[in-house]
């Protein structure tokens, strides 16, 4: 059984994922092959980390926090306004693959909501405003 804290497997699925972005198909069947395990546990494996991602993403990975703490800070309301301003649902890309939108349930910053992250990036106490302004500096 492959075991998802094996160091090799998780530093070769962080490797394709810094050459291509995200873990392409074919690679999902290289590493089965290598690790001797069904396709769909590889795959399985590679979903249960939320930094992994299987299909292509935009060059600017926007995170929304929805944790409880955010949520009463109003970031229902930012969410909002972020996804119209880029035209995308939670875990939809934009066609030209410039954005991503996530929300997650939490970003560690839970006394300085709303709290968006973009690519590695941490925002805070975030207004509507504030939050579009930073992707308009993405563009």
């Amino acid at each position: 059984m492959l075991e998802l804290e094996n160091e090799i497997f998780l530093e070769m699925v962080h490797n394709i994922q810094e050459t291509y972005g995200y873990v392409p198909e074919r690679e999902i069947n290289q590493l089965a092959e290598k690790f001797d395990q069904p396709r769909a546990k590889i795959y399985g494996a590679i979903k249960f980390y939320s930094m992994f991602y299987t299909e292509p993403t935009g060059k600017y990975v926007i995170r929304i926090c929805d944790s409880l703490s955010c949520h009463l800070n109003d970031s229902h309301d930012l969410l909002l306004a972020v996804e119209n301003f880029l035209g995308l649902k939670n875990g939809e890309t934009s066609p030209d693959q410039l954005f991503t939108l996530e929300v997650v349930e939490c970003l560690g910053h839970c006394g300085e909501g709303p709290v968006m992250m973009v690519n590695d990036k941490m925002y805070t106490e975030l207004s509507k405003g504030r939050a579009l302004e930073i992707l308009k500096e993405c563009q």
